[in-house]
């Protein structure tokens, strides 16, 4: 008999518990409020290197370049060093077996991202 009256709260914590359970999206989560990203036009110098100087080069810079593991991002042939061997996206994407970069800071934003993704799939050209 004292199943009976618990097996209603039981459904609705199961219900609750179930529906709690879905996948985000991280655009979704984090949008770009009032922002266009613009993916169209990424360029070498008007892109990829502003945002590598912005972010990149405190740690992996020419004189700093012990403290990033000695990988260094000063110059156009180390950057693309390590976006051909998959280094550059793995560590901007935070993915497993990556070091999440930047070090011990909240990661690029999702444009920022988007637009390393697309020059490193258009062939990482110096342009």
């Amino acid at each position: 008999m004292k199943m009976k009256k618990y097996k209603p709260l039981i459904i609705i914590a199961l219900i609750t518990l179930l529906a709690g359970c879905y996948y985000d999206n991280r655009e979704e989560l984090y949008p770009q409020v009032g922002s266009d990203c613009d993916t169209s036009n990424v360029t070498y110098s008007g892109t990829i290197y502003p945002i590598l100087n912005s972010y990149c080069l405190g740690c992996h810079g020419s004189g700093y370049a012990s403290f990033g593991g000695n990988i260094r991002l000063d110059n156009y042939n180390d950057i693309k060093t390590v976006a051909d061997d998959g280094r550059l996206f793995g560590s901007v994407m935070r993915l497993p077996d990556f070091s999440p970069m930047p070090k011990n800071a909240a990661g690029l934003d999702v444009c920022k991202q988007d637009q390393i993704k697309v020059w490193i799939k258009l062939g990482a050209v110096n342009n």
